[in-house]
């Protein structure tokens, strides 16, 4: 015998197939009194769930009243539950400062999730369609949106079972029915995008390409899937990863979660071009919407709240010197002559606000003596008049003098210190690849094997490896095993850079995941680097 179900027309059978996963479930569904949201009723019901319907009246219309009224009835008539909420929106959005359309959804939203909540139901439904869907990618593409995907299937508790159903498919389950539902006056009017998009643009586009709404929907799809994919490539970039070098794909996802944890909105023409900064390591200053300030500069984001990264001078120094900020002319002795402070600043990526309070010593003749910056910037011969001491430039020191001793030895000079947790040197190494005809003889895996003879454990938690160049995928596995609690390098290493400098292998979960500072003193390691190889290159 013939099932009732198999005599029905397939786009009848659409609406409650895509219900079907939700027989025997309590749900919300957000009823507006629309076909959509008419047949998701319907279609629940016909599913076998059991829905609680929900209908926000929004008081932009006069009439809106009417729709609640129906929506009420009908759900007394189908004898489900009802929940009813009603917002000023209009008055609402003009007091916060939000366009009505943003305000609209917010608080809709929050009226749906607060009937789940109270009702204690962990799933909410909407009834957008396919041709929602394709609105919505269309009208976010003419935008100019940074990261075009269009309405996500699920967000949260909120779900949209019918986004794969056709206008057709709903509205011919309705008649099937022999059920009505209301028309929103605002869906004639063409002064609103949306609705000028649904009765002008698209049917005049339908009319050269009929599938012009299925394909805006996959491209929601594929976007989506790209997005997901590009955004966990974005999830996986640490505060030492180098964003410049990154792609620009990955950098506007990376900027839109760091922009939205600080509470920031941003356009997408303003994405894009810090984006591009950070990727090319240029500076740029934007003003964001709501007057906030945002910076790119030397491939680094600086928002309102971000920490200056500076220290006091905690040390012993002449009475005479004078702890101050910057001053206007105000210059240094460096080895390579005398320079204005300002274009140290500058060339050090201090970010322009922030210049100002930089912390430094002058002398009495106003001479820039110490500024105070990671690492510090000293005059020349500043230091040896101070008691000054930081445990990891002297361990960087120290790395320094294992990598002249392996150029001198003709190895390529790597030099690696490893420091206690009191900052002491308990581990030495340089490269010996050469000398030992082993070309797993690393400087770090020589300082790693001397650290934990000296205190005569394997694992070195608390200490810190001090390297001269970024350390490649074999030694940064090796500090991993070791459990170091910190690594510290000086030059890039742009042929087997394990922290970014090729991959950044702490991108991944590992179990162990040691601070790492980059670039500490990069300047002498990466001219130590050159001119052993320019000395290689002119040996016979």
């Amino acid at each position: 015998m013939t099932q009732p179900s198999q005599l029905l027309p397939v786009p009848v059978l659409a609406v409650p197939a895509a219900l079907r996963r939700f027989a025997g479930q309590r749900v919300v569904a957000a009823v507006s009194g629309g076909a959509d949201s008419v047949a998701l009723l319907r279609g629940l019901l016909a599913a076998g769930a059991q829905p609680l319907v929900a209908h926000f009246d929004h008081a932009l219309r006069p009439d809106s009243a009417e729709d609640a009224a129906w929506v009420a009835a009908l759900a007394a008539e189908l004898g489900v539950p009802y929940a009813g909420g009603r917002a000023e929106v209009g008055r609402v959005a003009q007091q916060r400062g939000w366009n009505v359309e943003a305000a609209a959804r917010r608080l809709r939203y929050s009226f749906l999730t607060r009937t789940a909540k109270q009702a204690g139901i962990g799933t909410v439904l909407t009834a957008h369609t396919r041709r929602d869907q394709a609105e919505t990618v269309l009208l976010r593409l003419l935008r100019g949106e940074a990261v075009l995907t269009g309405i996500a299937p699920r967000w949260g508790g909120v779900q949209r079972p019918l986004l794969d159903v056709t206008r057709e498919d709903v509205e011919a389950y309705l008649r099937s029915l022999g059920q009505d539902w209301r028309e929103d006056a605002t869906n004639a009017d063409t002064a609103l995008t949306r609705v000028w998009l649904r009765l002008e643009v698209l049917p005049l586009l339908r009319s050269r390409f009929p599938g012009v709404e299925e394909a805006l929907a996959r491209q929601a799809v594929t976007a989506a899937e790209d997005d997901v994919a590009l955004t966990a490539l974005a999830a996986a970039i640490q505060p030492h990863t180098p964003l410049a070098g990154q792609p620009a794909a990955v950098l506007r996802r990376w900027l839109r979660a760091e922009l939205g944890r600080a509470g920031l909105e941003v356009h997408a023409g303003q994405l894009q071009a810090l984006a591009e900064a950070l990727q090319s390591g240029s500076t740029r200053h934007l003003t964001l919407p709501g007057g906030q300030p945002a910076s790119a500069t030397g491939s680094r984001l600086v928002l309102p709240g971000t920490p200056p990264d500076f220290s006091a001078p905690e040390f012993a120094y002449p009475a005479e010197w004078q702890a101050r900020t910057p001053q206007p002319g105000d210059r240094i002795r460096l080895s390579g002559g005398t320079r204005k402070l300002s274009d140290v600043l500058a060339e050090r990526r201090v970010p322009r606000e922030q210049r100002s309070q930089v912390p430094l010593l002058a002398a009495p003749d106003g001479g820039v003596q110490w500024v105070g910056l990671h690492p510090p910037v000293w005059a020349a011969g500043a230091r040896a008049q101070t008691a000054w001491h930081d445990p990891l430039w002297e361990g960087m020191e120290a790395a320094l003098a294992q990598a002249r001793e392996a150029a001198g030895a003709q190895e390529v000079p790597v030099g690696a210190a490893v420091l206690d947790a009191g900052g002491a040197v308990v581990g030495l190494g340089r490269n010996r690849s050469r000398e030992r005809g082993d070309m797993t003889r690393h400087a770090e895996l020589e300082a790693l094997r001397a650290a934990a003879a000296h205190l005569g454990t394997a694992y070195l938690s608390g200490c810190t490896l001090v390297v001269t160049l970024e350390p490649c995928p074999m030694c940064l596995g090796a500090a991993l095993e070791a459990r170091v609690g910190r690594i510290v390098y000086g030059a890039a290493n742009p042929r087997a850079g394990a922290l970014g400098g090729v991959h950044d292998l702490l991108g991944h979960h590992w179990g162990v995941q040691p601070e790492v500072q980059r670039g500490y003193r990069a300047g002498e390691c990466a001219r130590l680097l050159r001119d052993t190889f320019a000395g290689f290159r002119r040996q016979p």
